[in-house]
C-alpha cells in the first residue's frame, strides 16, 4: 500500500480585507453641528413673521404650510423666532409668552428656565478649537439644532431628531386620560402622568416635564378642566401659538366654545 504524500509546505491564506462599518449616526447629516442648515441646504429658514409673535395671523393652516418640511420640535419653536432668523432670542421668549397672555413675572420667568439650559446644545460647531466649547454670551437658541435639547422624563412624543412619534403621543392619551372618550387630560391626569414617567436620577427632566405641561394647561386654561387632545397637538407642532397670539392681540381672548373649531 503507497503511503499517501503529505506536503508540509504552509498553505497561504489571502487576507480579505473587512468593509468598513459607518454608523448610520455619522452618515446623517441632520446630527452633523458644524452647519447649519434648513431644506435645500437654504441657510434661510422657510416661514415668515407671520408664524411668529411678531406678526401671528390665526391660521394653523398656513402656519403648517410655511413651516412644512421641519421636525415637529422646530415648528414648535418657530412662533417664538420673532425676526424669523431661525435663531431665539431671550428677548423673543419673553415677547412670545408674553404675547400669550404669560404676563410680566411668568414671561421673565420662562426666559430663564428655557435660555439658561437649552442655548448651550444648539451652539453650531465652527471649528474653532477652544472657542466652541464657550457658551453663547447672548444665550441664543439655534432652531435648527433645537433636537440636541430632547431630555429625559418626557412624554416621548418626539424622537431623537425631534420628529413626531404619533402612536406615543396617543398612548398618553390612553394610558393617563380619564375623560370618557380618551380625548383630554385634567389637571390630575398631568400630575399622574408627570410623576409616574419620572426617569431614575433625573431632576432636570423631572422640572423640565413639569414646566412644560405646566404651562401648557396655564396657556389653554380650560372651562371644564380638561386640555383637549388636538389643542396639545397644535403645542406639540407649534401650529396653536400663532393663533392664540393673533386673537390676544385682536382682543377675542384665545378661546372661545363656538370658534375653537376655526382656531
Amino acid at each position: 500500500m503507497t503511503p499517501v504524500q503529505t506536503s508540509s509546505a504552509p498553505t497561504k491564506v489571502e487576507s480579505v480585507p473587512l468593509a468598513s462599518s459607518k454608523r448610520k449616526l455619522d452618515e446623517d447629516q441632520f446630527f452633523n453641528n458644524s452647519n447649519v442648515k434648513w431644506l435645500g441646504g437654504s441657510d434661510k429658514p422657510p416661514y415668515t413673521k407671520a408664524s411668529t409673535y411678531s406678526g401671528a395671523v390665526a391660521d394653523r393652516e398656513r402656519f403648517l404650510r410655511e413651516t412644512n418640511g421641519l421636525t415637529a420640535l422646530q415648528k414648535h419653536c418657530v412662533y417664538f423666532d420673532g425676526d424669523a432668523d431661525g435663531i431665539i432670542w431671550p428677548t423673543d421668549t419673553f415677547f412670545g409668552f408674553y404675547a400669550l397672555g404669560f404676563g410680566l413675572i411668568l414671561s421673565l420667568l420662562a426666559v430663564g428656565i428655557i435660555h439658561g439650559p437649552f442655548s448651550y446644545p444648539t451652539i453650531p460647531y465652527t471649528g474653532a478649537r477652544w472657542r466652541d466649547y464657550l457658551p453663547d454670551p447672548f444665550f441664543r437658541i439655534w432652531i435648527a439644532n433645537i433636537h440636541r435639547n430632547k431630555h429625559g422624563s418626557d412624554s416621548e412624543s418626539y424622537n431623537r431628531k425631534g420628529e413626531l412619534q404619533r402612536q406615543r403621543f396617543d398612548d398618553i392619551f390612553d394610558l393617563y386620560s380619564t375623560a370618557p372618550n380618551k380625548d383630554g387630560l385634567s389637571f390630575n391626569d398631568l400630575v399622574v402622568m408627570i410623576t409616574t414617567r419620572r426617569n431614575l436620577m433625573d431632576p432636570f427632566g423631572w422640572f423640565a416635564m413639569a414646566f412644560e405641561w405646566g404651562s401648557t394647561y396655564l396657556l389653554l386654561w380650560p372651562s371644564d378642566g380638561i386640555v383637549k387632545k388636538d389643542d396639545v397637538h397644535g403645542i406639540i407642532d407649534g401650529s396653536l401659538f400663532t393663533s392664540i397670539a393673533a386673537r390676544r392681540r385682536e382682543g377675542l381672548g384665545a378661546f372661545h366654545a363656538r370658534e375653537r373649531k376655526q382656531i
